[in-house]
């Protein structure tokens, strides 16, 4: 819901290759992978959810609500993915 797969992918490959090449092993190597990963994951996966429940209400309520508060919504949103993976 928040179009990030593409962005995620892009992500997941720089930080593999970082845990390839700080890592003595595979197996650390993904360790450290997934520990750095997983946080982010879980919140972009979070907050798509967040969006899809939106969904769920009643056209005029949703509507009234992103008129009034739609950009700040956004910015708070999306502002965690400005920082590095």
């Amino acid at each position: 819901m928040m179009g990030q797969g593409g962005c995620m992918a892009m992500e997941d490959a720089c930080v593999l290759a970082e845990s390839l090449r700080n890592n003595t092993t595979v197996a650390a190597a993904l360790e450290a992978y997934v520990a750095r990963r997983r946080p982010r994951v879980n919140w972009v996966h979070q907050e798509s959810d967040g969006i899809a429940q939106s969904f769920c209400l009643p056209a005029a309520t949703r509507n009234t609500a992103l008129r009034q508060y739609g950009e700040r919504m956004f910015q708070r949103r999306f502002a965690p993915l400005v920082a590095a993976p």
